[in-house]
């Protein structure tokens, strides 16, 4: 969406979280709290390559995600990773009473027109922890090339599961053909797009689908841990399996 430059741009949302703590020591008790809002150790991996990531934390999404097609168009890509719907869907306008535009039904209508879109897997991703990630009645699932359940489709395999190729693609291009276990993933049903991965289930791992003028994709396993195994973090395809993810969803292979 942004051209014919050399660089994508793409705009990564989620990921962050806030933790209270309860303790309690005899008769007494207090709190402490703290902050997970940086995602340097995976976008500094791509600090010397042509992938331009910008994060977007969870609690900025209400007020800040895009409004307008211009904003958008500032992007190649746009991912989401554990960003829960409701953080799109739900304002201060919105609480308020007051009617504002649906951001969601304008993202599918930008990759309608050429954007990219990856949904990466996670507790609020899909259809989540509980079903919080509330992905399954959301404009998103027009768009995601598989169906999203809306109740609690987590797959928790602290043994770790090996996924399998089942497709060649550009995306796989020069990877190395053994992949490390993941720990955990959101369990899609009945893709519709193209299955380049799958754990030994059949459960798909990476889906890929053209949308018109656009292109997206579900991984529906995560970046970080704990999902992804210290295995995959540490594998020499991990950089350039994402890079090679990002260049295809930005029309680049």
């Amino acid at each position: 969406m942004v051209g014919n430059s050399s660089i994508i741009n793409i705009l990564l949302v989620g990921e962050s979280v806030f933790k209270i703590h309860k303790h309690f020591k005899g008769f007494a008790a207090y709190e402490t709290a703290s902050i997970t809002s940086s995602l340097d150790s995976f976008t500094g991996r791509f600090s010397k390559t042509d992938v331009n990531i910008i994060f977007m934390p969870n609690h900025e999404v209400s007020a800040k995600f895009p409004y307008t097609m211009a904003e958008l168009s500032q992007w190649d890509v746009i991912v989401f990773s554990d960003a829960p719907a409701d953080s799109f869907l739900l304002t201060e306008e919105t609480l308020g009473g007051k009617k504002v535009l649906n951001r969601l039904e304008l993202l599918c209508e930008w990759v309608q027109k050429g954007g990219g879109f990856l949904m990466i897997g996670g507790w609020m991703s899909f259809g989540g922890f509980h079903g919080k990630g509330h992905w399954a009645y959301s404009p998103i699932s027009n768009i995601i090339p598989a169906i999203i359940e809306p109740h609690d489709d987590r797959m928790e395999v602290p043994e770790g599961k090996v996924p399998l190729i089942s497709s060649e693609h550009p995306i796989l291009t020069k990877l190395p053909s053994e992949w490390p276990e993941f720990l955990g993933y959101n369990r899609l049903r009945d893709p519709t797009g193209e299955v380049l991965l799958t754990f030994p289930s059949g459960d798909p791992l990476l889906v890929v689908e053209k949308y018109d003028l656009g292109r997206v994709a579900a991984f529906t396993s995560d970046i970080m841990p704990h999902w992804a195994s210290n295995n995959f973090l540490e594998w020499k395809g991990y950089v350039p399996f994402w890079k090679q993810l990002f260049h295809w969803l930005a029309g680049k292979i």
